[in-house]
């Protein structure tokens, strides 16, 4: 594979991970996804972002308290914000029984940068192609490209 062509490929990966920035700003905006937690490992923290849209039901106060409702739509606002702005980013995913959600993080919050390396890429999309092969009935034309 020629340099250019390399280069080709991790810009059109990066333009795929700022896209769902983009769309995971988007939903929380709408109201679709919203924080559900925060997970803290050593030197870094990452934000768990999930909602109706990916089978969970949407945080709110206890006992419908207008206050904290705002509190959670304008802590989901600024997320939304530095998605926007490239300062977090959607860093994984996690799939479970009947729901899925996606994890914020980024320097602000202490962890690296996440930049496309295709080794790497390569050895996920086999792994994954495998599983949702097994697991699901997938047009076979789908991974062929």
């Amino acid at each position: 594979m020629n340099n250019s062509k390399i280069k080709e490929d991790l810009r059109i990966i990066a333009t795929l991970q700022r896209d769902l920035n983009v769309a995971t700003a988007a939903l929380l905006l709408t109201g679709q996804i919203t924080l559900i937690g925060v997970f803290v490992t050593s030197g870094e923290f990452s934000l768990s972002l999930s909602g109706p849209l990916l089978g969970r039901e949407r945080i709110e106060s206890k006992y419908g308290d207008q206050l904290t409702n705002t509190l959670i739509d304008v802590i989901d606002l600024i997320i939304a914000i530095l998605l926007l702005i490239d300062e977090v980013r959607v860093v994984s995913s996690v799939i479970g029984p009947g729901r899925f959600s996606l994890n914020v993080s980024g320097p602000i919050f202490g962890a690296p940068v996440s930049e496309p390396t295709l080794p790497f890429l390569k050895k996920t999309y086999y792994f994954c192609k495998k599983i949702v092969s097994k697991h699901f009935d997938i047009d076979p034309r789908i991974f062929s490209k």
